[in-house]
């Protein structure tokens, strides 16, 4: 039922007309039985005529079964389509802060383990609704037949759904409970991924990771799993047993007590085996929907955790920005040990477009959490940061962010070009991957990097490269020099910084490398969450100051 309230949401006609069709289906397979009986018992007198008629319902079945699986089909797909984007999209638009509260194993979870259970679920329901027409149609047939035998076979077919209630229950609340230890299995292969190098030399730390961690979840999750498709199975070979329980009471049970004819009988038991099929899909597709229940029953849980932005998405961006201003700006975050917390200010400071501010500090006290509250990506618990007086973190945070492009000490680098296909910015890319010394093992084709297969630094170029493109007034880098060698370092800090600067934008760097403090504007050194800004005197280089 969810899973055709799922459909219906994206077109209940054209639902509605996949149903029709394929209950008419049901109705000419249920007439091509009857035709198949009646000319058993007439055979020495067929005409040509009843072939026809026997043809003209053979195409019928097979023309509304094709037209009625391919608009489910369409439907279905669609519908699970719309729901990846909507998905998608909830999650791009959540704060990133509550994205890490939630972890991206869950994230993943949802967007693959449950979005494929209701796809493939999907793919079961024109089968499904075509099998309903055709069992419908075919007990309606057998009340034409014989009234009391279709009372007999109704009585089986409901205390045999009363024998699968509990089963079917048992077998749910099993999958649902396995379905809660994927997401502990997908945070585990993230640690499994991530920390291969250090799994690898550690064994210590291997056998412990294995034996304490994936082991006993993967085991939890097999019992599990393999509890509730055991129930599954059991109820699937019930129901099969129960049709061939009605045959038998039909053929030595019931001439007893009812007057049966040959023919009927033989109608009879023709129907019922016709029914087997369908009823054994039917019951194949429980374990694939039981799935499809629980994952449409987690998504929504885990979707209203997804509090995406309330504003109006508003895409404009100045291309130049004067001023960036916090006032008494805070942001607390929760550790997992029994200190409690860490609270980043109140900050009050002020940035000028046109000039290059180095932020530095020792292990934890709130560099990369200030870049992230400085970007907009976290939002100041009090407090606000406002670039000219009219774009605000807190009030207009979408738009706030656009004005700035920022490489991350955890960056992502896309091989997709923005606007790719533009003559001009092709030729500007290829013109700075020269620069970056990086165009004998990249080269840009059709909008994208040939390759990413590159060491750390290198990639860190391409990001630098993008973030060049974006040509946005606000410039963020986190240890962007950390993984450069020499060379790129001094590139970096006295060629790049120093051409954005000419351009007038409004560059933060958060850097460990003093070497290279002498070529900010400002200084400003933050520990334990507090700001310093540090001004040297006209006749001491900045360096020996911060040293």
């Amino acid at each position: 039922m969810d899973l055709l309230l799922l459909m219906a949401r994206r077109s209940w006609r054209a639902l509605s007309i996949a149903i029709l069709t394929g209950l008419a289906c049901g109705l000419a397979a249920a007439g091509l039985i009857a035709n198949i009986n009646h000319s058993l018992t007439v055979f020495d007198q067929l005409r040509p005529a009843d072939g026809l008629y026997f043809a003209g319902l053979v195409v019928l079945v097979a023309v509304t079964r094709v037209i009625s699986d391919i608009s489910l089909l369409r439907l279905g797909q669609g519908a699970v389509h719309d729901m990846r984007l909507h998905l998608s999209a909830r999650l791009v638009d959540t704060p990133y802060a509550q994205l890490q509260r939630l972890g991206k194993h869950r994230l993943l979870a949802m967007l693959t383990e449950d979005t494929q259970a209701i796809s493939q679920a999907v793919e079961w329901v024109p089968i499904l609704l075509v099998n309903a027409g055709i069992i419908a149609a075919c007990l309606g047939y057998l009340g034409w037949l014989s009234l009391p035998l279709l009372g007999l076979t109704l009585l089986l077919i409901a205390l045999g759904s009363l024998s699968f209630n509990w089963p079917q229950r048992r077998a749910l609340t099993s999958i649902a409970q396995a379905r809660e230890l994927k997401d502990q299995l997908f945070d585990h292969y993230r640690l499994l991924t991530d920390g291969s190098k250090e799994l690898q030399l550690n064994h210590p730390r291997r056998q412990h990771f294995f034996t304490r961690l994936l082991l006993p979840v993967s085991q939890q999750y097999r019992r599990d799993f393999v509890h509730g498709m055991s129930l599954y199975a059991v109820v699937l070979n019930w129901g099969n047993a129960v049709f061939y329980v009605l045959i038998g009471m039909v053929l030595f049970a019931a001439p007893h007590f009812i007057e049966l004819s040959a023919s009927l009988v033989t109608g009879y038991i023709l129907a019922i085996l016709y029914m087997i099929t369908p009823l054994s899909e039917l019951m194949h597709a429980l374990p694939t929907l039981g799935r499809a229940s629980v994952a449409l029953n987690k998504i929504p849980a885990l979707e209203g955790q997804l509090q995406g932005a309330s504003e109006t998405l508003d895409t404009s961006t100045a291309t130049r920005v004067r001023r960036l201003v916090c006032q008494q700006v805070t942001h607390t975050y929760y550790r997992e040990r029994e200190d409690g917390h860490f609270t980043l200010g109140p900050i009050d400071l002020a940035l000028d477009a046109g000039e290059v501010v180095f932020i530095t500090g020792g292990n934890g006290s709130g560099k990369t959490t200030l870049g992230l509250l400085l970007t907009g990506l976290y939002q100041p618990e009090s407090g606000d940061i406002v670039l000219d007086e009219n774009v605000s973190s807190a009030g207009d945070n979408h738009r706030y962010r656009q004005h700035f492009s920022a490489i991350f000490t955890d960056f992502c680098l896309f091989e997709n070009l923005l606007d790719g296909e533009d003559p001009q910015r092709l030729q500007q890319a290829q013109e700075y991957l020269s620069h970056l010394q990086l165009d004998h093992k990249v080269q840009i084709e059709e909008g994208r990097f040939t390759t990413l297969a590159l060491s750390t630094g290198q990639r860190k170029r391409l990001a630098l490269l993008s973030a060049y493109l974006d040509d946005r007034p606000c410039y963020l880098f986190d240890e962007w020099a950390a993984d450069q060698d020499p060379v790129f370092k001094q590139f970096f800090y006295s060629r790049i910084l120093a051409d954005l600067r000419e351009r007038g934008k409004l560059v933060i760097v958060i850097s460990h490398d003093d070497t290279y403090f002498g070529l900010a504007d400002r200084l400003i050194r933050i520990e334990n969450g507090m700001l310093g800004d540090i001004t040297p005197r006209a006749d001491t280089p900045l360096a020996e100051v911060c040293r």
